[in-house]
């Protein structure tokens, strides 16, 4: 494993946040329809502010001995995400990202579990999560850490076709 630390996120980290964010989407060009653009999280700073300075918003940081960003992980209760499910012991694993010099170094299962594990002293039961259908890589490592397909979403406004994955934790 890459030798990172993890440091809980805040407000003022919505602009790396995003950046990073917007990295991973940009990786989804290569899946993605003729003429898809990635969101720019990077235009709705005030939101992302506001979503990691709420106490009901869980976000992790890997960073590397100098400070630079190697991913995050963000839940949230599934009611209070951007398509609510009105379940109080379900939690939606909104946010999974690695940069891409970071794969296969344990930095994403580092997260993933610290996300489960601060969902489960939370109180959570289940999480849920989306991903692209056809981001083969993502999907794998979801299903390796005990994520059961959903189904299906139809329209999320993201212009991808995504599915959704649950786990009981």
């Amino acid at each position: 494993m890459t030798d990172v630390r993890h440091r809980r996120a805040g407000p003022d980290d919505a602009a790396t946040m995003a950046a990073v964010q917007y990295e991973g989407f940009e990786g989804y060009r290569a899946i993605a329809p003729p003429g898809w653009e990635p969101l720019r999280p990077q235009d709705d700073l005030d939101w992302l502010r506001d979503a990691l300075a709420s106490p009901d918003t869980f976000c992790l940081f890997a960073e590397t001995e100098d400070g630079e960003s190697a991913g995050h992980v963000a839940f949230l209760p599934a009611m209070l995400s951007r398509r609510p499910e009105p379940d109080p012991l379900l939690a939606h694993l909104w946010q999974l990202f690695v940069r891409p010099a970071f794969w296969g170094t344990g930095v994403a299962l580092g997260l993933h579990d610290a996300a489960i594990a601060e969902a489960k002293a939370r109180g959570f039961a289940r999480m849920r999560l989306n991903t692209p259908l056809d981001q083969v890589r993502a999907r794998r490592f979801y299903e390796r850490e005990g994520w059961v397909l959903a189904g299906e979403i139809r329209d999320n406004g993201f212009g991808l076709r995504m599915v959704e994955y649950r786990r009981v934790l």
